[in-house]
């Protein structure tokens, strides 16, 4: 793999075999397999390995077939399986605090930082750097064949770095973890309350909302909305749902909204033919201090 500019994207480009899957999200464990132009991308790998085969042979594939792992960070939910993955003649994306972390290999690692493209394939993958409690975390930007994807699954709080891809994206996956009255009348201790609710911990239902209200508003593009890491103890599916579809309407926009199961596959997403992407022309930004790493179950 090597990395490139990618060119312009054209609307009238899509890529129709294009499809992006959740295999579970939450403190449970948390995957995407990602096809697109005939390679497919696994982003993380802390679901178990049954689950990872079962949808890969699905459709037809096994682990040896896939183009890359992308690793967000260290987290074992986040890293469960990546034991199954080691050995095997599959790059590992990470950044390089992730892979001193995480164990990667060496020979299998394939280093990502800020707004420098990967190219995997045909598929171009962007790392957008993230605040949370882990070495060097990171979301992804993925773009193929006229379609982009934006997954952003565990950050303490909203960055400006963030609002370029997400504008960019036909399908958009953001933290929405918590109520907040819920985690702090909740039975967690007050140090994992105070975690939680800390700006590198996880992003609240009212702070998932409003950051896409602000950033969505006045936009020709409609993407696709799903909501990831929800809190088992701290969270409802429903309500959920409903603060970023109330911010969203508040907004002038209506919008397909789902939050993402925790413990199973979730729906098959695959892109409108009639969607024009915006631009995606990022600029240099500066990578996060280290941060402490603290695996907990939220």
């Amino acid at each position: 793999m090597t990395a490139r500019i990618p060119p312009s994207l054209s609307p009238n480009a899509i890529d129709p075999d294009v499809s992006v899957q959740s295999l579970g999200s939450g403190s449970s464990g948390n995957a995407f397999l990602i096809q697109a132009a005939g390679t497919t991308l696994l982003l993380d790998c802390g679901v178990g390995i049954r689950t990872m085969t079962k949808a890969l042979r699905e459709r037809d594939l096994r682990l040896d077939d896939l183009g890359a792992v992308l690793i967000t960070h260290e987290h074992g939910d986040h890293i469960r399986s990546l034991t199954c993955v080691i050995g095997k003649d599959v790059p590992i994306v990470s950044t390089a605090g992730t892979r001193r972390r995480a164990n990667i290999p060496p020979p299998q690692w394939e280093q990502i930082g800020p707004n420098v493209p990967l190219a995997i394939g045909p598929v171009t993958v962007w790392a957008i750097m993230v605040s949370h409690d882990a070495a060097e975390p990171c979301g992804y930007l993925i773009e193929s064949a006229g379609s982009r994807v934006s997954i952003f699954t565990d950050l303490g709080c909203w960055h400006e770095r963030l609002v370029d891809p997400i504008q960019a994206s036909d399908l958009i996956v953001l933290e929405s973890n918590h109520d907040h009255d819920m985690l702090w009348r909740g039975p967690y201790p007050a140090h994992l309350k105070r975690r939680v609710a800390s700006p590198v911990g996880h992003l609240s239902n009212a702070d998932c909302a409003s950051s896409l209200a602000t950033v969505l508003r006045g936009g020709a593009n409609p993407p696709e909305i799903w909501l990831a890491h929800l809190s088992e103890t701290n969270n409802d599916p429903v309500m959920a749902r409903l603060a970023t579809v109330q911010a969203l309407e508040n907004a002038g926009l209506t919008l397909d909204v789902t939050p993402l199961p925790r413990r199973s596959p979730g729906p098959i997403w695959t892109p409108s033919g009639s969607r024009h992407p915006l631009a995606w022309n990022p600029v240099p930004s500066p990578v996060l201090p280290a941060q402490l790493t603290m695996d907990a179950m939220f």
